[in-house]
C-alpha cells in the first residue's frame, strides 16, 4: 500500500486524503460509494477503492498502490477542474472611457455577448450582431442598459458601466442555461 512506511500520524493523514479524493470522485461517479472521512482504512474505504479501481480499469485489489494512487489523483484533479468557476476576463484600465462609437476591439465582443445574454433574460434589450465593432446599435443597447441600471446615459462604456454590467451578469449567472 502506498502509505505502509508512514508513521501513525502520517498514515491517518494519507488515509484521510484518500478518503477525500474518493468523496470528490464519487460526486462525478455515483457508482463509487460515499466514504466518511474517518482517517481509518475501514471496510467502507476498501469497498470504495475497489469500486474506483473497477471503474478505472485497473486491477481490483482494494489496496492503494502507486497505479491506483496516480489514477485517483488524476481523476480527483479532473473533478476539481470541472467544479471551478470560469476565469474572469482581464481588461486594461485604459480601455475604459474609449469604448464608444467607432471603437473596435476584442472587448466589444465580450460587451455584445453580455448584452445579448441580458436580451435573453429581459425584454428591454435588442439582440446585437456579435463582432468587434462598437456601432450605433451597440451604443443604443449600452444606453438602454445605463438607463435601466440608473447610470449616466452616455452610450460610453466606462469603468462604472462595465463594473455594473459584469456584476449583474455574474450575479444573475446568465451564462448558466
Amino acid at each position: 500500500m502506498i502509505y505502509n512506511n508512514l508513521n501513525q500520524d502520517g498514515e491517518t493523514s494519507a488515509i484521510t486524503e484518500i478518503q477525500r479524493y474518493l468523496r470528490n470522485i464519487s460526486n462525478s461517479h455515483p457508482e463509487i460509494s460515499l466514504v466518511e472521512l474517518s482517517g481509518k482504512y475501514d471496510v467502507q474505504t476498501r469497498k470504495a477503492v475497489e469500486e474506483f479501481q473497477h471503474l478505472s480499469g485497473i486491477p481490483v485489489t482494494g489496496k492503494v498502490d502507486y497505479i491506483t494512487w496516480n489514477t485517483m489523483v488524476k481523476e480527483n484533479n479532473l473533478h476539481m477542474k470541472s467544479k471551478e468557476m470560469p476565469y474572469k476576463l482581464p481588461c486594461r484600465a485604459n480601455d475604459f472611457g474609449k469604448i464608444a462609437g467607432g471603437y473596435s476591439g476584442d472587448i466589444v465582443y465580450v460587451l455584445k455577448i453580455m448584452l445579448n445574454n441580458f436580451c435573453r433574460k429581459y425584454k428591454n434589450y435588442k439582440k446585437l450582431e456579435i463582432n468587434d465593432k462598437y456601432d450605433h446599435e451597440t451604443e443604443e443597447a449600452v444606453k438602454e442598459f445605463q438607463k435601466i441600471s440608473m447610470l449616466p446615459v452616455t452610450g460610453i462604456v466606462d469603468k462604472e458601466t462595465w463594473n455594473t454590467m459584469v456584476s449583474i451578469y455574474s450575479t444573475c449567472k446568465l451564462y448558466d442555461y
